[in-house]
């Protein structure tokens, strides 16, 4: 295996990793507007709030592809930003 393949894999894994990442900071952000519940947060915020608005089960929501989330979340999405306490990592690096 070559190193320039295994650092696009690398890359690859990271970027979905920052995006679900993403995910479920956006989740916390529905948990708070929402009022949820303290212990409902992250992906579990996110899984109610289809449940809620799409009327589809938890189950459901929860074997979701992560792209397929985004995806039905994108209107909400749209002009959402991370907060500046959740820009660690990858996104504190790029913030700069």
């Amino acid at each position: 295996m070559s190193k320039e393949r295994n650092f696009l894999r690398w890359q690859h894994q990271h970027a979905i990793a920052d995006l679900n990442y993403s995910l479920q900071c956006f989740g916390d952000h529905l948990s708070e507007e929402l009022a949820y519940p303290p212990e409902v947060d992250g992906f579990e915020a996110v899984y109610l709030y289809l449940c809620e608005r799409h009327n589809w089960t938890i189950d459901l929501c929860r074997s979701m592809d992560k792209n397929d989330i985004r995806l039905a979340l994108s209107q909400e999405m749209r002009n959402w930003k991370l907060p500046p306490e959740s820009l660690v990592g990858s996104f504190a690096q790029n913030d700069s």
